[in-house]
């Protein structure tokens, strides 16, 4: 059982070192429960004892976040400060994950990547999304999955408590609901105000229908039989698109319409009394 652990310490350090030189990476110390499988229990705390009392070789060195995640690095190869520096964006790793587990948890909810956006808002885009990429291969992220809708959007989720099927179902449930959103939306200003609804409306902060999403909705929309009556128009002029149900009024009355309100603008906007989020 010696030989098992000196192995595991050797194979705990080979890591270590490999990843803080060719990678530039931290390395979790939750990489035991994989170098470390088959250890009884006991044996493997005594592996991190040894990581704690820095006991495996003296270029080894740990660092604890402020989230109680332990890392190893070498210093041989990385510096106090970068590491430093390494243990930040692991920061941002975990609160990310912890977002998705607890959406998936608590809502039963898919996570959209814009959300992910909006949770570190000082860190670019870009970077989330290169963070969600190495998430991917990291031992203590193995729960956290994606999946993407037809349209190209991208959901999260934890699959210790939703299942790929699940989550399937509700990347398509997302799109749908969409979809119908944006029926029930056109219907009902045609038949109230009456008057074509500008597209744009439905990425506002009121519906907040990604951008990625809205578009194949329309074409859905637009060429499914139970929603014969949505109609498309785009001003010849500024090109923008609207929406009408032949329900409720005729192409002429809607054509009519959006010139007046492309027309007016803002000053027609505010005019008009704002749509009630259905």
């Amino acid at each position: 059982m010696t030989a098992q652990i000196a192995e595991v310490k050797a194979k705990l350090i080979h890591n270590v070192r490999r990843n803080s030189k060719r990678y530039g990476a931290l390395t979790s110390s939750r990489i035991l429960t994989v170098l470390a499988k088959g250890l009884p229990g006991e044996l493997q705390h005594g592996v991190m004892d040894a990581i704690s009392a820095g006991a495996l070789a003296s270029d080894i060195r740990t660092l604890i976040t402020p989230s109680g995640q332990l890392f190893l690095y070498s210093q041989d190869y990385m510096s106090s400060e970068d590491a430093a520096a390494k243990g930040e964006l692991e920061e941002v790793k975990h609160a990310l994950a912890e977002k998705i587990r607890r959406d998936s948890r608590v809502l039963t909810a898919l996570t959209p990547l814009s959300s992910m956006f909006a949770l570190v808002p000082d860190i670019k885009p870009v970077k989330i999304c290169s963070l969600l990429n190495e998430m991917q291969a990291q031992v203590q992220y193995r729960d956290i999955k994606t999946v993407s809708a037809f349209s190209g959007e991208l959901y999260l989720y934890c699959d210790a408590h939703i299942t790929e099927k699940y989550a399937g179902l509700l990347v398509r449930s997302a799109v749908t609901d969409a979809c119908s959103t944006i029926v029930d939306t056109v219907r009902e200003e045609s038949r109230i105000y009456p008057r074509p609804t500008r597209v744009s409306l439905f990425t506002s902060q009121v519906y907040g229908i990604p951008a990625a999403t809205l578009h194949p909705c329309i074409v859905r929309v637009l060429n499914s039989p139970q929603y014969s009556d949505i109609r498309k128009l785009v001003h010849p002029e500024t090109e923008v698109e609207y929406l009408y149900s032949t329900l409720h009024m005729n192409e002429e009355q809607a054509y009519s319409l959006m010139t007046w309100l492309e027309e007016e603008g803002t000053a027609a906007g505010r005019a008009l009394p704002l749509p009630q989020c259905p």
